[in-house]
């Protein structure tokens, strides 16, 4: 392992990363795919991210000394977010300082309680009498008696004699809302799992989970396929709706992906297809359309109106999803336009509209979507920043995996942290944002976007960097970040352009609300890739505005998937998602008259 860099494992998930020396705990957490609960930004003021450094356990500081009993310090507790890692180190993360996992939903307890953890699907073992000439109850009927009213198809009428009787009249029901979908041989009420997805442009996240708990088994991500047909929403219209044979290209491609991640989730958790009895979905607008096979050509035009709003509940055979064959699914409701069933997600997994308003919750990723919550009040948006966030469109980029630079730091040279401590193959978004926020403090590349060519480097800079900046072969400027992987002008140009998507979105929401950005209380920044970007870094280029106290800044990680698995967990949370959607005001940004101004100047990082 190079010198600059570091192991850290964390327990109970037994998950392991390499990280550069100096970095917070739970900026390693972070990278483990583990998002911790800062309610405070980070400022070490409200002893949430609890965390216990099994080794390596260094000096508290004030922070930790004033939030910390005497006796926890000595057993080496610490908080995350004040924590620096100079060397290996195991790390116990408690479930209570983990954000999105049970904050409302409540696992079951030694008692078995299990409070509001209430999925559709739930089992009930039965033992019944056999019929005799003096007990003549027709099967069902019997079974009604035992469970309650239910609806069953006719599939499983067909084969429920033959179960009852094979099964001497002992068995598991298992029961979806009110619908009886399977009668199983034996006590397998401890045999229950469902599964959670987040269709991302870019990305493809599932968690597999187990009903009776609440807890994670497994989980998965992977690369949309349907990227190859585009790497944006609006080429994936297009292409969609130019005929059937390619809307059901693209349906296939991805329902293909997530039967082979169910695959995978399965393998990893030791169980069958068939004992996944419901699965549930949460993505933008054009994703979910093309998951359920809806054409989504309307969404390509003015005023860009989806098919459907409502959340879609549908037997997962009818979708294609292959699990139990009499599972259910759920897809996420939508907003309206491009603001889908992931910002919903988001909104339920964070609380935002219970949080100190005004509060704003922002989503990075290929597309940008915004939320603002104000006095009861909610409004959303969708901004297209491009995929340069998930290292598309960029000369060296790729996705955060095996051989990416996810972070970057200039201390008169230049250090990069690569993902699993691999040699470097390219840059993804975290370390874009990172190396043009150094170059900018560098002066190597202006507050236009403009990358300073060698005879124009400002003085007194170091000459490490000033030995990293050369001109192509074709006269262009570029920055060489380690052997193979430079930043070239037009990569900042890019990252120009989606980062002031997202700013122009959200001026224009706070302009709605009459909210000047110093009055916002908290700014939530959600995604899978948001949990790894540096607030300093992303106020530099302009991502976050820079007026933001950094202490109001929080990361929740991906929330489209936090927001699925509370919707696979509870029903009280799945009808609260329907009710946020159909009270949150669409705004359309494309149709705003200021939209184009606020984006031109966004486009300008600031001084």
């Amino acid at each position: 392992m190079p010198e600059n860099q570091i192991r850290v494992k964390f327990e109970p998930q037994g998950r392991v990363v390499s990280v550069l020396k100096d970095s917070k705990a739970i900026e390693a957490a972070a990278r483990a795919g583990l998002t911790i609960d800062t309610p405070c930004g980070g400022g070490g003021r409200c002893g949430k991210c609890r965390v216990r450094l099994i080794t390596a356990a260094g000096v508290p500081n004030d922070a930790e000394c004033r939030e910390l009993s005497a006796e926890a310090l000595s057993q080496g507790w610490r908080l995350a977010c004040q924590t620096t890692l100079e060397a290996d180190a195991v790390i116990a993360i408690p479930e209570s300082s983990l954000f999105g996992s049970h904050h409302q939903i409540q696992v079951a307890s030694d008692t078995g309680h299990c409070g509001d953890l209430r999925p559709a699907v739930r089992k009930e073992y039965v033992e019944l009498p056999p019929p005799s000439l003096t007990e003549d109850a027709p099967d069902l009927l019997r079974l009604e008696n035992a469970l309650g009213p239910f609806d069953i198809q006719l599939p499983l009428v067909r084969d429920i004699g033959p179960r009852l009787r094979d099964g001497a009249f002992r068995g598991t029901a298992v029961l979806a809302e009110e619908e009886l979908i399977d009668f199983e041989a034996g006590n397998t009420t401890g045999q229950s799992f469902g599964a959670a997805f987040d269709i991302g442009t870019t990305t493809v996240v599932g968690t597999l989970l187990d009903l009776h708990t609440g807890s994670e088994r497994a989980v998965v991500s992977r690369m949309n396929p349907q990227t190859s047909f585009g790497d944006d929403v609006l080429s994936r219209i297009t292409h969609a709706g130019a005929s059937s044979e390619n809307l059901a290209a693209l349906r296939d491609a991805i329902l293909g992906e997530v039967n082979v991640m169910i695959a995978a989730l399965c393998a990893d958790a030791g169980i069958r297809r068939e004992e996944i009895y419901e699965i549930t979905f949460a993505g933008n607008t054009t994703m979910e359309h093309l998951l359920i096979g809806i054409n989504p050509a309307q969404l390509g035009q003015v005023p860009f109106v989806p098919v459907c709003a409502r959340g879609i509940a549908r037997p997962a055979a009818e979708l294609g999803v292959h699990i139990h064959p009499r599972g259910r699914s759920y897809v996420f409701p939508v907003i309206g336009g491009f603001v889908g069933g992931d910002t919903v997600a988001g909104m339920l997994a964070t609380e935002l509209p219970e949080l100190e308003s005004p509060a704003f919750m922002v989503d990075i990723g290929t597309n940008g979507e915004i939320v603002l919550a104000h006095n009861g009040q909610l409004w959303a948006a969708s901004t297209a920043a491009g995929p340069a966030f998930e290292g598309a469109r960029i000369s060296c980029g790729m996705r955060a995996t095996r051989g990416a630079i996810e972070k970057v730091v200039f201390d008169g040279g230049v250090r990069c942290s690569v993902i699993d401590d691999a040699p470097p193959a390219g840059l993804c978004g975290s370390g874009l944002i990172d190396a043009v926020a150094e170059l900018l403090r560098a002066g190597i590349v202006t507050s236009d976007g403009r990358m300073l060519p060698p005879e124009a480097l400002p003085e007194g800079l170091p000459g490490e960097l000033r030995a990293r900046v050369r001109r192509t072969e074709n006269e262009t400027v570029e920055f060489l970040l380690a052997p193979g992987v430079a930043l070239h002008q037009r990569d900042v140009r890019e990252l120009q352009l989606a980062s002031g998507a997202i700013r122009a979105g959200i001026a224009i929401l706070l302009k709605q609300a009459g909210l000047d950005v110093t009055e916002l209380k908290h700014v939530l920044i959600a995604g899978g890739f948001g949990s790894f970007i540096r607030r300093n870094n992303a106020q530099r280029i302009g991502l976050i505005p820079p007026e933001i106290e950094h202490t109001r800044i929080r990361y929740v990680g991906n929330t489209s998937l936090s927001g699925a698995r509370w919707a696979l967990l509870s029903t009280q949370s799945r009808r609260r998602a329907e009710e946020l959607a159909r009270r949150t005001k669409h705004v359309e940004l494309s149709t705003d008259m200021d939209f184009a101004m606020e984006f031109a100047m966004a486009m300008r990082f600031p001084d």
